[in-house]
């Protein structure tokens, strides 16, 4: 991708999430009230109207599902053996670590760089990403098995009725397509000043632990996702928009998830934090040269 491309897609995502961050600084803005506009309202609106409508390749989808999967499982291996190494306990740092930030900076990095095909296939890896964050994520900050908050969240509900849709080749009354369509249209402008308010809100702890998150989230993510598309034959948007995955930084919910059940949520803010600084020269740097 040429440099000005890059510029033009990447440019838009950080600008906002600054926007986010500076409004945080003169306005009290009740982030909890917007995040659950995106959760329960916006996003699943933008997942209903991106995979009831396009053409969906069965094969391709299922490679954007067990890539998704091989990314967080196979990082997740990488920091177990490196704490065996070195005789450490990752903790709840593996959260930081195995889970990208697959809606707030990879839907929008899509659309800008891919357009409504990227989007599409960037929403497949953003419902697999939140299925696991919250199974295998919420599993890891409680420190014990739970399933139930996977189904708590709508994405998975807004996933089974765009799959009916689809699967009965049915048509969606025109005026709730459009609303549906708007509401989804809020979601990512909503998603990056979201972002931006929250990284306000976390405080730096323990530099190294989180370089060294930065780099198995970013660096061995990527090196997994290569060698998936090798093994897998993936081509076109479909392996642009998963390798493009693999870098994405921390999710911020990571940091949600070790405060509400007190895992070690300053050193979890903290790889966050790292994270997305990294990002914001890794970023540009693969869509110039790595997809």
């Amino acid at each position: 991708m040429e440099w000005t491309a890059v510029a033009e897609t990447v440019a838009p995502v950080f600008a906002l999430a600054a926007v986010g961050y500076l409004l945080g600084a003169v306005q009290r803005i009740d982030l909890s009230s917007l995040t659950r506009i995106v959760i329960y309202l916006a996003g699943p609106s933008l997942v209903f109207s991106g995979l009831s409508a396009g053409p969906i390749d069965t094969t391709r989808t299922l490679n954007l599902v067990g890539g998704t999967v091989v990314i967080v499982i196979g990082v997740g291996l990488i920091v177990r053996l490196f704490a065996k190494a070195t005789g450490t306990r990752p903790g709840a740092l593996y959260l930081p670590a195995m889970f990208m930030n697959a809606g707030n900076m990879l839907l929008p990095l899509s659309l800008f760089a891919f357009g409504e095909t990227g989007l599409r296939h960037s929403i497949i890896i953003f419902v697999t990403a939140c299925v696991l964050q919250s199974s295998l994520g919420v599993t890891i900050a409680r420190g014990r098995p739970t399933l139930i908050e996977m189904f708590r969240l709508p994405y998975i509900y807004a996933v089974a009725a765009a799959v009916a849709v689809r699967a009965g080749s049915l048509e969606v009354w025109p005026a709730a397509a459009r609303s549906i369509e708007l509401l989804g249209d809020m979601a990512i402008p909503l998603m990056l000043l979201a972002l931006g308010l929250r990284l306000r809100s976390v405080s730096v702890v323990s530099w190294p632990a989180a370089v060294l998150v930065a780099v198995a989230r970013i660096g061995g993510g990527y090196a997994i996702a290569l060698l998936f598309v090798g093994l897998t034959g993936m081509e076109g948007t479909a392996r642009s928009c998963l390798l493009l995955a693999s870098v994405m930084p921390s999710a911020v919910i990571n940091f949600i998830f070790a405060e509400t059940y007190a895992r070690e949520p300053g050193d979890v803010a903290t790889a966050v934090v790292v994270s997305t600084v990294v990002s914001l020269v890794t970023t540009p740097l693969v869509l110039a040269f790595g997809i």
